[in-house]
């Protein structure tokens, strides 16, 4: 009997079968492939506690904390992480890079921007390597802006390409001031700290430069890059509205939609999607609305644009701002069929119909 007790006590305290153990590196990176951060966070922090530290389990634990938004509670971990890794392998690298986006969302970009670097520069692993590269592009850190020329308002950090000629700073933040005012009394609040406002001279600047697309918003990052003659209240309306409404899902027809609504040209919405479908070459097939919620790809940016400019004018024109702002948080179909109800089919009927005759 105490045999079979040993036995069956030894049979327990084995390492799980075929897998890696509870709270190892392998496990909890395995955990973290997986988007499980909460359970990397508490089983990493047992292992610390009660194993020998290790720099992989640091940088695990700080990794997760970043992804579950808990910037100054991740910090320590991903610098325990560093400390531990003075060879500067992908440990290394990675716990920099996570360190510059924590201190980026804690608003301390000097310190975001050398943790980049060191990332950058220890060429460690090549996925760390350009995480951290485009991050000092995207997040406006790179020493390629240095030479930018800086201007700081009420709402706005802007930042001006040195490449823009002709062009009158004050006025240009004037106006997105003023923008910006409208747009965040309409949706009842916007973000606590500054917008980083990014201008660029044109859409070739940036392409050379290697960044995406112009014009964007990083709702999330607070952050804007943009060309000196876009629309003023585009860009700053997805910031505004994500941090005003904190929206759990958005769609492509009702965000951007929003967005073109608030581009404060003061501009005929209907006019201008009909417009823009009666100028393709060939003509676009008949999308109908519903295909068009679900899927935001069916119609080239041109046209899908101005439609979901349209379409929210509708909704707003027809059950106001209150209804509206109500159903913002959750823009997938079935919730607008639940805040509007029946009425709303007969609107989208008569929109498609409107749209295309």
């Amino acid at each position: 009997m105490k045999l079979l007790v040993i036995v069956g006590l030894l049979v327990i305290l084995q390492p799980f079968p075929g897998g890696a153990q509870t709270g190892s590196p392998d496990h909890l990176w395995s955990l973290y492939k997986e988007g499980r951060f909460e359970d990397v966070v508490r089983e990493g922090k047992v292992e610390l506690t009660t194993g020998t530290p290790s720099a992989q389990v640091n940088l695990a634990v700080g990794r997760a904390l970043v992804d579950l938004e808990k910037f100054g509670e991740g910090l320590p971990y991903l610098e325990q992480a560093v400390r531990g890794d003075p060879a500067k392998t992908w440990i290394y690298a990675w716990a920099q890079c996570y360190m510059g986006m924590g201190q980026y969302r804690l608003g301390n970009f000097e310190k975001a921007r050398a943790a980049f670097i060191k990332g950058r520069d220890c060429a460690a692993t090549l996925n760390a390597t350009r995480y951290a590269v485009n991050n000092l592009k995207i997040l406006g850190l790179a020493e390629s802006y240095d030479d930018w020329a800086t201007l700081t308002t009420k709402h706005f950090a802007f930042h001006y390409s040195s490449n823009l000629a002709d062009f009158d700073g004050e006025t240009f933040a004037r106006r997105h001031e003023g923008a910006y005012e409208i747009i965040s009394a309409w949706f009842g609040g916007g973000p606590d700290t500054p917008i980083r406002f990014f201008v660029w001279k044109d859409k070739d600047e940036a392409l050379i430069a290697a960044m995406p697309p112009l014009g964007f918003a990083r709702p999330k990052l607070n952050l804007i890059h943009a060309r000196e003659e876009q629309t003023v209240g585009h860009e700053m309306t997805h910031v505004i509205s994500h941090h005003a409404l904190k929206p759990q899902y958005v769609s492509g027809l009702i965000n951007e939609g929003i967005s073109v609504y608030h581009d404060q040209t003061g501009r005929d919405q209907m006019a201008l999607a009909r417009a823009a479908i009666a100028s393709g070459s060939p003509l676009p097939v008949q999308v109908e609305l519903a295909a068009l919620w679900e899927d935001w790809s069916l119609l080239p940016g041109d046209i899908s644009y101005p439609v979901g400019g349209a379409w929210v004018t509708v909704l707003i024109d027809k059950a106001g701002r209150e209804k509206f702002l109500e159903f913002f948080r959750d823009q997938r179909l079935a919730n607008a069929r639940e805040v509007y109800g029946p009425d709303l089919q007969g609107w989208m009927d008569k929109f498609t119909t409107t749209l295309y005759q």
